[in-house]
């Protein structure tokens, strides 16, 4: 056994010295330490600390569907030798009834026929809704017709779906999205004050949603008027995950909205649930909290400790954010601390604020020529602009909904192979999350890291 030996035995009386000033400094434990501790935090996923409402076989079952979006580029592919299958979509359980990259197609993991016109339909670089290039399924569940299951696509490579990462500003929750540019619309993520959503995110969610042909609201009347819904689940990876996230929360608004501003013709409101595969961080800690309020334990996400894509956002924030209800509780005492924070934050508002109406300004010109032009006036009418102030407050930025987590394996170990070329999404992959949650959730997979064993 190979001991650990630290090369620098003076580093920890510099961490005792330091530990006044400064936190974070520390030395990293030897593996064969460690390795107990693990087996124990194992051992308590296998005893239902995870909480009941999660199945780990319907999570299983709503990766596939995520799968068949994420990876129809990798099917696609004469390059690519898939002997294993691993890029095939396997959803068990479930029936395609939509797919917004080719309207009328119900067969998974589909080749279509093309003439040369108009968008190719396997082309994830144009198949996707514009602007932003996105793309959602619906799909019904075999056992219960009533439920139906909306996937969302997470980002491909192709300029205008990274755009929707890119702008990493945040808009509110309530009343951001603006079209035509410098008009805002009622559409509610979140109804707590100071709510705030990423701005990319938002505007994929609004551009999936309002589609005049294609779109999720569209699509749901449709449905509903032959096919009465009572429960719908949402989910998504990677980008799909934090679009996902506001979707479910969108929906939940739209469906306890007593006057039905989207003319949905449902005979009570839906279970809505959602599952959530490495979810970057969909907007901010109030908005967090407004959707724990509204999802409770019906949101999930499921998330590699390995993965770097769930740690953006990068959350930043400044002195005057923590205090600004400190100050707001305190204002008509006065005293220093209002002044401070209130310059600092003036400042950083103004800042944020200018790249926030940027973005905004650029994204909604972007959606002058969709069709979600015509459904703005078909749910908001033709009320004249009203000039909104888009206030960036807030870049602290947020994990929303339950986690589940999963613990990623070191190069993929004999499971997900990082192989002969570097590969910086291993822990990413739709399908390196499909092993780990079918070795560590399902408990079918000694390879990959199963809390059996570690």
């Amino acid at each position: 056994m190979k001991w650990f030996t630290h090369p620098h035995p003076q580093l920890p009386l510099t961490c005792l010295g330091l530990s006044l000033l400064v936190s974070g400094c520390a030395t990293t434990p030897a593996p064969h330490a460690l390795a107990p501790y693990q087996n124990l935090r194992d051992q308590a996923v296998v005893s239902n600390v995870i909480p009941a409402e999660f199945s780990a076989a319907e999570a299983a079952s709503l990766l596939e569907l995520c799968i068949e979006l994420n990876n129809q580029d990798d099917r696609n592919n004469p390059k690519l030798k898939d002997p294993e299958g691993q890029f095939q979509a396997k959803p068990d359980g479930w029936r395609l009834v939509y797919d917004s990259r080719h309207p009328g197609n119900t067969d998974w993991n589909k080749v279509w026929s093309w003439n040369g016109e108009g968008d190719n339909p396997n082309d994830i670089k144009t198949n996707g809704l514009k602007p932003l290039n996105n793309a959602w399924i619906m799909a019904e569940s075999k056992q219960d017709p009533g439920h139906i299951a909306i996937a969302i696509r997470g980002t491909v490579a192709e300029w205008t779906s990274i755009l929707a990462d890119a702008y990493a500003s945040t808009i509110p929750a309530f009343g951001g999205v603006e079209l035509p540019k410098n008009r805002s619309l009622p559409i509610a993520f979140a109804a707590t004050p100071s709510a705030e959503v990423h701005l990319g995110f938002a505007y994929a969610a609004f551009s999936l949603l309002f589609d005049q042909q294609r779109g999720i609201l569209e699509q749901l009347q449709q449905r509903l008027a032959t096919q009465p819904i009572n429960r719908i689940t949402v989910t998504g990876h990677s980008q799909g995950a934090a679009v996902a996230t506001l979707i479910h929360a969108f929906l939940y608004y739209a469906t306890v909205d007593p006057q039905n501003p989207y003319q949905l013709p449902l005979k009570s409101k839906p279970i809505l649930k959602s599952y959530l595969f490495a979810q970057p961080k969909p907007g901010n800690l109030q908005f967090a909290q407004d959707f724990a309020r509204i999802a409770g334990s019906t949101a999930f996400v499921v998330n590699n400790d390995r993965d770097p894509v769930p740690q953006v956002p990068l959350s930043l924030e400044t002195v005057s954010e923590v205090t600004r209800f400190v100050t707001e509780d305190n204002v008509s005492v006065g005293g220093i601390l209002n002044h401070v924070s209130d310059f600092f934050g003036d400042a950083k508002e103004a800042v944020r604020g200018s790249i926030a109406e940027l973005f905004t300004g650029h994204v909604a010109d972007d959606f002058e020529n969709t069709g979600v032009k015509a459904s703005v006036a078909k749910y908001f009418g033709n009320a004249p602009a009203n000039n909104p102030e888009i206030h960036a407050k807030s870049l602290n930025y947020t994990l929303a909904g339950q986690l589940i987590p999963v613990f990623g394996v070191k190069e993929g170990g004999d499971c997900y192979t990082i192989g002969k070329q570097p590969d910086i999404l291993l822990q990413h992959h739709a399908t390196s999350y499909r092993k780990l949650i079918n070795a560590q959730l399902l408990r079918r997979d000694s390879r990959c890291g199963n809390p059996n064993n570690p």
